[in-house]
């Protein structure tokens, strides 16, 4: 009698611990399951989100044709805002060509203020965002041209935008809203974009520019031991050294 009673026990408190364990296993499958659910509802948002401000960058650029009425430097600013966002160096390369024709575009506009990109950089709320937003563009400029080949005819245009992006940011000379009197903006945008190359140089971009001097002798020559560029039209751009 002893014996079958210590046997019931002992079963009972298996039977338990069995029914306990099932249940920590079946909590934890439900667990499993709920931050399984999670992960693919966040993906399957994130890539629906995705898909959106790429639709929206795209209708952007398409309405933006040469005939238009030429966006404002906020627009252009918004717009490549949402592109660095998300932005994946092979997806969106024809998107990012886009926004760097759109800026130097509005750079070339007469008499409108409110057009040109820079001037966002004279905002009090903006010139924080806008140096960011200018030092990823820049930057993503020399991670294509270490991807360009020159003997390709569209790799080649591509290569004389990039470079062009390079020089207008990083030198005031040719910003139009510093004529006049806008004259005594220069030395802080000066200084901005002495930030902005201490930026690019931090990141290897000078490793960047000899590549360049390599693939096109015609377009560009640089000279290491002064910082100085070189274009085929006979203008220089002096890229100094700077740290901040």
């Amino acid at each position: 009698m002893f014996t079958l009673s210590q046997t019931s026990r002992a079963w009972f408190i298996d039977r338990a611990r069995q029914a306990r364990e099932e249940r920590l296993v079946q909590k934890e499958r439900e667990r499993a399951a709920v931050v399984i659910q999670a992960h693919v509802r966040s993906f399957l948002y994130r890539s629906q989100l995705q898909r959106e401000i790429r639709r929206e960058i795209d209708d952007f650029f398409k309405a933006d044709d040469p005939g238009s009425t030429k966006r404002s430097a906020l627009c252009i600013f918004k717009i490549a805002r949402k592109l660095l966002f998300l932005f994946r160096i092979k997806e969106d390369n024809e998107r990012f060509e886009k926004l760097c024709r759109s800026i130097l575009s509005s750079m070339d506009a007469e008499n409108e203020p409110k057009v040109w990109y820079v001037s966002l950089a004279c905002s009090k709320d903006l010139t924080l965002l806008w140096i960011k937003q200018i030092k990823s563009i820049l930057w993503y400029c020399c991670e294509f041209l270490k991807q360009l080949k020159p003997e390709i005819l569209q790799d080649s245009r591509l290569i004389t935008l990039y470079l062009t992006m390079l020089v207008t940011f990083t030198d005031t000379s040719t910003w139009k809203i510093l004529r006049g009197k806008g004259e005594s903006l220069r030395p802080a945008m000066n200084h901005i974009c002495a930030n902005v190359m201490g930026h690019l140089n931090q990141h290897g971009f000078y490793s960047v520019l000899q590549r360049c001097d390599g693939l096109l002798p015609d377009l560009v020559s640089y000279v290491p031991h002064n910082n100085l560029v070189r274009w085929s039209d006979g203008r220089c751009h002096d890229w100094q050294l700077s740290q901040y």
